[in-house]
């Protein structure tokens, strides 16, 4: 008999949602396991974690590089904690639009249409702002956006400055066809990040049927007669094999291909490089690597107006790119603070001081597709990261064309209030197509929004590692459920949209003995 019903493998966005979900049933025996460390309760979480006004990019962080583009490498920050990355993140609660789903039924997934998903997004929300039928009441995760009178007055002028440029104002950006600017949506009490630990793993623990093991590495997914039987982990330096009647991988999209490919799950040429048995060959493992990338537009304060305790951003521009076929491809945030010693030192220099304000434009549908694998079969070891940032053309035309709306916003009346006029890029940088190009093939980062590596697909799509139900091709036992699912990227932050993957898959769990 298996010591467990299930194990869930990664405790993020996804993970704790779907143990969470189980663990309500009495009948389970959930076994929920984590790399980082585990706060039981919001009284022993550390600052870094508690506040979640800023991001936590150092202290409980996996230490991921990722090639940006060919030669240059990027820090790449993730999660390593109970919560995963919702416990660092910026705590940006913003939904996709519903033609994002809509695409991925006509990929072949079905029961994943905007009627099908609405009902999970509203259950998992409990929004201050607005209600039924389109935003939830009482769910675990709460939801507002910043108030009018909330608002910084350097947030506010980048408000003002876009509608100024013709940008319609928004109220709610997680309503249907929400282009324009306006207050962006938070997890957040007070100031203290709400991650899926605080909102889903915190009531689980009450459940008898929960066990969250954390600081424990998963080497690998073990069989018996084909079905995936249990792990094979590491906690300290001592191995163990446990063992369930199901397992769900959950350890994201930068995590979950290195785990398949060291239990034999992906392109056989590889795992024969790699020295594993072939157990499923599923060539898109690794694949189909998809984030939002940003490039950023940097001013120097006025003395006095920097203020590292006000919010971060509270304002977006959602807004389609001249010439583009898809709608609200592009995003737009002002940075209130950046401390560029810890973000870009090689900035300081040309800005002519380390602390500073940032406006960042962002692709929201990327056609650039990178990679994520292992060169090793050590569970300690980093994989190789690649996004191939900018390398379609229409990416680089969008996203020269979303640099030059920043600047433009820069040089708004109502931000040169709150700057010195110092810009990085210059004048004649923005100005010229090529040195454009090249700042930002020099310079292009992530939105921290990695999906895609094990994508949901029918069993007759080449790349495809789960089917519509998360469930791996071909390996009884086995699911992924996390953002490495996702087809194709959503045009908004992911975080919503992995909470929503794990309320969806567990519904399914919960009636499913597969």
């Amino acid at each position: 008999m298996a010591q467990y019903t299930d194990i869930v493998v990664g405790s993020g966005s996804t993970g704790a949602v779907i143990a969470a979900r189980l663990s309500e049933d009495p009948a389970r025996r959930v076994l929920l396991i984590e790399a980082g460390p585990d706060y039981p309760d919001t009284e022993t979480l550390p600052e870094d974690l508690r506040n979640g006004l800023y991001p936590s990019l150092v202290a409980h962080d996996w230490g991921y590089e990722a090639e940006a583009v060919a030669g240059r490498s990027i820090p790449l920050p993730r999660g390593k904690v109970v919560g995963g990355t919702s416990a660092v993140n910026s705590c940006l609660a913003v939904r996709p639009d519903p033609a994002d789903f809509d695409e991925w039924v006509a990929l072949g997934n079905e029961g994943w249409s905007w009627e099908e998903v609405l009902p999970y997004f509203v259950r998992l929300e409990d929004d201050k702002d607005f209600g039924l039928p389109l935003h939830g009441k009482g769910g675990p995760i709460p939801v507002w956006r910043w108030r009018d009178e909330q608002l910084i007055p350097l947030q506010r002028a980048l408000l003002d400055a876009c509608k100024d440029l013709g940008f319609p104002e928004v109220a709610d950006h997680n309503a249907p066809g929400s282009g324009g600017v306006g207050p962006l949506a938070q997890n957040l009490i007070g100031s203290q990040r709400v991650s899926t630990a605080v909102a889903y793993l915190a009531p689980a623990r009450k459940n008898e049927g929960l066990e969250i093991r954390p600081d424990t590495v998963v080497d690998r997914v073990l069989f018996e007669n084909g079905r995936a039987a249990g792990v094979r982990v590491i906690t300290g330096a001592v191995a163990e094999e446990i063992t369930a009647d199901r397992v769900t991988i959950s350890a994201g999209a930068i995590g979950t291909p290195g785990i398949l490919l060291r239990s034999g799950i992906g392109p056989a040429a590889q795992l024969d490089r790699l020295g594993v048995p072939v157990v499923a060959d599923l060539p898109g493992v690794g694949r189909n690597l998809l984030d939002h990338p940003t490039c950023l537009v940097t001013l120097a304060p006025r003395p006095g107006v920097y203020d590292e305790s006000l919010p971060g951003t509270q304002i977006v521009l959602q807004y389609t790119a001249p010439g583009s076929a898809e709608e609200n491809d592009m995003q737009v945030y002002l940075f209130s603070h950046v401390d560029l010693n810890a973000y870009a030192k090689n900035l300081k220099d040309q800005i002519g001081t380390d602390k500073v304000f940032m406006i960042s434009a962002g692709i929201e549908r990327p056609f650039s597709v990178g990679d994520v694998t292992v060169e090793s079969l050590d569970p300690e070891a980093p994989p190789r990261i690649r996004f191939n940032y900018l390398d379609h053309e229409e990416d680089r035309r969008r996203l020269r064309e979303g640099m030059r709306l920043a600047y433009r916003i820069a040089q708004t009346p109502q931000m040169r209030l709150f700057t010195t006029g110092r810009v990085v890029p210059s004048p004649e940088v923005i100005a010229d197509d090529d040195a454009l190009d090249a700042f930002m093939l020099s310079t292009v980062g992530t939105h921290f929004h990695p999906v895609g590596t094990a994508k949901m697909g029918p069993a007759d799509d080449p790349q495809a590692v789960v089917d519509s139900r998360c469930r791996v091709h071909g390996v009884p036992g086995l699911r992924v459920a996390d953002g490495s699912v996702m087809p194709k990227i959503v045009r908004a932050n992911t975080n919503l949209t992995c909470i929503m993957i794990g309320e969806r898959v567990a519904d399914w769990m919960l009636t499913d003995a597969a």
